[in-house]
């Protein structure tokens, strides 16, 4: 898939997601593909956001979420599965929470990833 990127690239196409804030330079061509950055409160974790968020993390969208995550160290997923590290439940969370719980991976309410990553919050 990485050959049909880079001739999508070479053409000009543009792979940026709106509103998504670009990797900094020399970060996005590592050989594993991760764009995640060293250190941080979420270094090596990946963390899967469900629910509506609450506190400091409401007004968010989905897409701030994100970035925050990886401003923070770690890396967004959008499914649960065993490399998950941390999901983040808040209100109304259903069958992701469910899947976190029988996997046995830890989760989180909005206010404790708030506190968690609060040096990220802008």
């Amino acid at each position: 898939m990485a050959p049909l990127i880079d001739k999508l690239a070479a053409a000009g196409v543009n792979m940026t997601e709106p509103g998504a804030t670009p990797p900094a330079p020399g970060i996005a061509d590592s050989s594993a593909g991760s764009t995640e950055q060293v250190g941080g409160p979420l270094a090596g974790m990946t963390v899967v956001v469900t629910g509506a968020m609450t506190g400091a993390l409401e007004k968010l969208s989905r897409n701030q979420m994100n970035e925050l995550i990886e401003r923070a160290g770690g890396r967004s997923s959008s499914s649960v599965s065993r490399k998950t590290s941390l999901v983040v439940a808040g209100e109304g969370a259903g069958s992701k929470r469910a899947k976190a719980e029988d996997l046995g991976i830890r989760l989180a309410a909005p206010d404790e990833f708030a506190t968690l990553i609060a040096d990220f919050i802008d």
